[in-house]
């Protein structure tokens, strides 16, 4: 499925493969990684906002309990700097709840990102408000 997701399609084709990784990580739990990984690969190259979207807020709830969750951050991160608006204010909704996670590295990683590396004041100022209000 993940080779499919990089190649050409439309956007109900791509849609019923993200549904089924999506549907891969809350019902199979020996693929959840492989499918999360799946989806971070893919929101690099989509051309499609809405499923952009759709896998961040995923990316924001099940990101930090993965074995890796500094992966998601970067894949996530990166949306922050070269997306549209409303991909950019996803990410920073997801990398807030990252920030808001149990593990306090994890805290530490997605503040050093967005005051040291990011210069959008505005961002910054919606990633902190949303860090209060979680």
């Amino acid at each position: 499925m993940a080779y499919n997701l990089r190649e050409e399609g439309g956007f109900e084709f791509k849609r019923a493969i993200v549904d089924t990784l999506l549907t891969f990580i809350t019902e199979i739990p020996e693929s959840r990684e492989a499918a999360i990984v799946s989806l971070c690969e893919f929101i690099e190259d989509c051309e499609f906002p809405q499923l952009a979207v759709r896998i961040l807020h995923m990316l924001g709830k099940e990101g930090p309990n993965t074995p890796n969750p500094t992966r998601c951050i970067r894949y996530i991160y990166n949306r922050v700097i070269l997306e549209t608006s409303t991909v950019r204010a996803a990410a920073v909704t997801a990398l807030a709840k990252f920030g808001v996670s149990n593990l306090e590295n994890l805290r530490a990683s997605v503040i050093v990102l967005l005051t040291r590396y990011y210069r959008n004041v505005k961002i910054k100022k919606k990633f902190f408000f949303l860090m209060a209000e979680y």
